[in-house]
């Protein structure tokens, strides 16, 4: 919906939240990136619905 949009640096040893929305990350050619996501709360459902411009790369 637009309410959040940001953008963040995020360096070794760096946690973020990001409460909602779409996170993507990257890392530029040479360097590492490890990515983990993890869910909180008492329910634990995945609610992914991809883009309709990339669902057909999934």
């Amino acid at each position: 919906d637009g309410s959040l949009d940001e953008t963040m640096a995020v360096r070794n040893g760096d946690v973020t939240c990001v409460p909602k929305g779409h996170h993507p990350c990257g890392a530029p050619h040479g360097f590492e990136l490890y990515y983990l996501n993890v869910m909180a709360g008492p329910r634990r459902k995945w609610r992914f619905v991809p883009a309709p411009e990339v669902e057909r790369m999934m």
